[in-house]
């Protein structure tokens, strides 16, 4: 990584850093001299986490950190992320956002361990004294509404009444989704 990272300027080294959990199967396997699937309490995981960067001004992007996983906590998380956010501004990477999926662990970490207890849209990073934000990945946002919504096929929507818009309590169902496939 310091390598790599080596060729960019500070600009190209300000970057969003990624996190996200993706499911593994559980399983040991010896390889390279060494066994491969366990968590660091000695378990068979069945996730791993993984910590990416990505730069705002570059193509540049890195996977900088995995750790294999079971029942991940937000503590965990933290702690992960602790490590990695110490790695980084090692290497002199500027993180300005941090971004995950709507995962309740996640939102917990983000929560109970970033915000210490009421959720804002950034934290202030000590080192360079300035915003990191806070980011929910969209695109797995409508991935999980949409899964919902094929389990579920309906979903009962609340009244909301703003000073802007008013809606009526109605149920949204998946079958008008197919019906306006089949128009089209």
């Amino acid at each position: 990584l310091t390598l790599r990272l080596s060729c960019l300027n500070q600009l190209e080294r300000t970057c969003i850093l990624m996190i996200d959990e993706i499911y593994v199967a559980r399983r040991l396997e010896y390889f390279g001299g060494q066994m491969i699937g366990l968590t660091s309490g000695g378990e068979l995981a069945s996730t791993i986490l993984c910590f990416m960067i990505k730069s705002l001004c570059h193509k540049y992007k890195d996977m900088v950190a995995i750790y294999p996983m079971n029942k991940l906590t937000a503590l965990q998380l933290y702690e992960c992320y602790n490590e990695v956010i110490t790695m980084l501004q090692k290497l002199n990477v500027n993180v300005v956002g941090i971004s995950v999926d709507n995962a309740a662990v996640n939102r917990k970490f983000y929560v109970h361990h970033l915000c210490k207890g009421n959720l804002k849209s950034h934290i202030i990073d000590q080192r360079f004294n300035q915003p990191i934000f806070l980011l929910f990945d969209s695109v797995h946002n409508v991935k999980n509404i949409y899964n919902n919504f094929l389990t579920r096929k309906t979903f009962d929507l609340p009244e909301y009444k703003s000073i802007y818009i008013n809606i009526s309590q109605c149920t949204a169902s998946f079958k008008h989704i197919e019906e306006l496939y089949y128009l089209e």
